[in-house]
This record gives structure tokens, C-alpha cells and sequence, in this order.
């Protein structure tokens, strides 16, 4: 049999959940990722790409979770022939709100390593000054110190 094995027969979740609780243990006492590859009967290759697309993979999975319990409310008011409770709806709301979120996080999170980048060759452009802020506001890792970095840097051709 050639190609992808089918998803019933994937191990895909089983080695991100392995990972996800593997990158939570404090670094001293975790076993190397080689060592967690041979315990799980994988290869150190395989995981490695998986560890690469696991936050992503996390948001996603956020993204379903709060899809499905948001068709849940509807579904539920629907069998029972009403209208959605006031409750209901602000649960509705707020897990419009976290799939939202889920969605939107990996983009900019892809956005901040690429103004990392960026202000590695270089002054930014105001644009992207705007969005570190934007992104700094938000509390997004790294967006702080890398936002502090570049007004010093600024401040500093100014003065020169």
C-alpha cells in the first residue's frame, strides 16, 4: 500500500499530545526528543517535524473545539424548537470570540517573526512599527522587548 495512511491508523494526535506534555516538563528533566522517539516507537525526524507545526496545530485544534461546542448551543435550541437564552447567548459569543482568536493568532504570530527578521537587516518601516505596537498591546511574545529594541535604535540615529 502506497501514500498516506489512513486517519483511523494515524499516530499524528497521539505523538502531538506526547510532545505537547514533553515541551511542559522543565528542560533538566525531560529525555532528549531522540530518547521520547525511541519510548514512543517513532522516529526523531518524524517528531521534529511535528514539534515544528505543533503551536499551529494547537490553534487549530482550538478552532474546532470552540466550532463544534458553538454548533452544540444552536443544535441544542433548535431540538427543543426556542430561541437562544440570554446565557446561551453570551457563551455563543464568547466562543465566537476564542475561534476567532484561534484563527487569527498564527497569522500574526507569522507576522511578528517576519518584523523579527526584518529588524535584523535593518531600520522598520512605520507600518511595521504600528504593528509591533499593535502586537506588543496584545502581549505577544517577544513584541515587547523587540518594540524597546527598535525605539532605542531609533533614538540612537536620531541623536547621531
Amino acid at each position: 500500500m502506497r501514500g498516506r495512511k489512513p486517519k483511523y491508523e494515524s499516530r499524528a494526535t497521539e505523538f502531538r499530545r506526547r510532545l505537547i506534555v514533553w515541551k511542559q516538563t522543565p528542560k533538566s528533566m525531560r529525555p532528549s526528543l531522540r530518547a521520547l522517539a525511541r519510548e514512543i516507537g517513532t522516529s526523531h525526524q518524524l517528531l521534529e517535524h511535528y514539534l515544528k507545526g505543533l503551536e499551529e496545530w494547537q490553534y487549530k485544534e482550538r478552532f474546532r473545539q470552540a466550532n463544534k461546542a458553538l454548533e452544540g448551543i444552536l443544535a441544542r435550541a433548535q431540538a427543543e424548537n426556542r430561541f437562544i437564552t440570554p446565557w446561551e447567548n453570551q457563551q455563543f459569543c464568547a466562543l465566537a470570540r476564542e475561534a476567532i482568536r484561534a484563527i487569527v493568532t498564527p497569522v500574526l504570530l507569522n507576522q511578528l517573526q517576519c518584523i523579527k527578521q526584518d529588524a535584523k537587516r535593518g531600520p522598520l518601516h512605520g507600518a511595521q512599527i504600528k504593528m509591533l505596537k499593535l502586537l506588543a498591546r496584545q502581549e505577544f511574545p517577544g513584541a515587547k522587548e523587540l518594540l524597546k529594541k527598535c525605539q532605542q535604535s531609533s533614538a540612537k540615529n536620531q541623536d547621531n
